[in-house]
């Protein structure tokens, strides 16, 4: 039903943008031909996509977007609100039809079209507004287009964001306010393509085409450090899933018990309104909340005995030879305390992570270790909620678990 409603927003924003287009289009200052090379720039830009700190995808277009209304005349104190506007619309729709011609209609593109379509439109009319209300206050030109770049692009990056949350609650998603929060970390990128797309739009009636020179220089070392950026972070994050399958290796822990453990932790983490940095820890931190059992083949230690705490702290010890992972350390070293002890309500210094882990980690293991259905597994947990399992984190997992199918509501 969601993917359905998606399809049909995904087709009437393009029809919305093809007929705003062609209705600005009549009433602009700018030719017809140069709103259609100016678009076709923002289609050509929304090709090139930049890896952003949320894991997701910020395209060229948004530099180039800012660049068009300096270009039209907002740069010399002329603004064209409908020559931008039917550039922008134009740009986008175009932009649709390459990625359908490339990629085929995928859910995931449709959900970023319609976002920045939104995120675009917030452009214009707050860089457009804070425009005409400056020069009608009789402020200097440079404050005039300084405020209306900095206004347009703050419009633009909590459009997207808010954008990205609400088509998350129509798509059903337990973590809306997770993923508005994901997008907001996306502000290096945002910041460093409205910087360029003015640059340009300012030096080109100076400096013509060495305009584009003197924006793109500055902005490829800034991609390449972005790119630079998400290589170091996917590295970093399949080292740490090829050492959290050493116990499983090993057959210390069962095949497969990390990598699940971690995603359905993450997703009740989510669920339960972390922010996207505690869930990226959370991530690793159960990835590795084993790798203490590494220590079990050493005869010396099986024959002195161990206990699930001295499992757990070995494993932090390990992990926190890591400065980087000292907090997932501290979670990994917790994950086996009770929530609670007998006469107190509940143990508040125990870090709500610690108690993810050890729950998602119980379920797993009865599910793919003991053979029980999901619905009894949680029932097990249930069944040690007066000391072991905190019954929220409980609730929390099985809201998750009905929302991918796994159990009945």
């Amino acid at each position: 039903m969601a993917d359905r409603h998606m399809m049909r927003l995904g087709a009437a924003t393009f029809i919305a943008l093809v007929g705003v287009g062609s209705l600005m289009t009549l009433s602009a200052r700018t030719g017809l031909v140069q709103i259609l090379v100016l678009a076709t720039l923002i289609t050509l830009a929304q090709l090139i996509a930049v890896p952003a700190p949320s894991g997701d995808r910020v395209f060229l277009g948004v530099g180039m977007a800012a660049a068009t209304p300096l270009l039209l005349g907002s740069g010399i104190g002329m603004p064209d609100l409908y020559g931008t506007s039917a550039v922008t619309a134009f740009g986008l729709a175009g932009a649709w039809i390459v990625s359908v011609a490339r990629t085929g209609e995928r859910r995931r593109a449709r959900t970023r079209f319609v976002s920045e379509a939104i995120a675009m439109v917030l452009f214009v009319v707050a860089f457009f507004g804070i425009e005409y209300l400056l020069l009608g206050s009789g402020a200097l030109l440079d404050v005039v287009i300084l405020g209306s770049v900095a206004g347009g692009a703050m419009a633009w990056y909590l459009g997207r964001a808010t954008a990205n949350a609400l088509i998350g609650l129509e798509e059903h998603q337990l973590d809306v306010r997770y993923v508005w929060l994901l997008a907001l970390e996306d502000w290096p990128v945002a910041l460093s393509l409205f910087a360029s797309g003015a640059l340009l739009g300012l030096a080109w009636p100076q400096m013509g085409g060495w305009s584009i020179a003197a924006a793109l220089l500055p902005y490829a070392f800034t991609h390449l450090a972005f790119m630079r950026y998400d290589l170091t972070r996917t590295t970093y994050r399949q080292m740490i899933r090829a050492l959290a399958r050493i116990p499983e290796v090993a057959d210390l822990t069962p095949d497969g018990h990390a990598v699940r453990t971690a995603k359905l932790a993450t997703s009740v983490g989510r669920e339960l309104g972390l922010n996207p940095e505690e869930v990226e820890e959370l991530e690793y931190a159960a990835l590795m909340h084993d790798i203490g059992r590494v220590t079990l083949n050493e005869p010396a230690i099986i024959r002195a005995g161990y206990t699930s705490d001295d499992i757990a702290r070995w494993g932090a010890q390990i992990i926190s030879e890591a400065p980087y992972l000292e907090r997932a350390a501290d979670m990994v070293r917790q994950q086996y305390a009770p929530y609670r002890q007998p006469g107190v309500e509940k143990d508040e210094s125990l870090p709500i992570p610690s108690k993810i882990i050890k729950i998602t980690s119980e379920y797993d293991r009865g599910v793919h270790d003991r053979g029980l259905p999901p619905i009894e597994a949680l029932e097990q947990l249930h069944r040690g909620s007066a000391y072991e399992y905190d019954p929220s984190i409980i609730a929390s997992l099985r809201r998750v678990l009905v929302h991918h199918g796994v159990v009945a509501a």
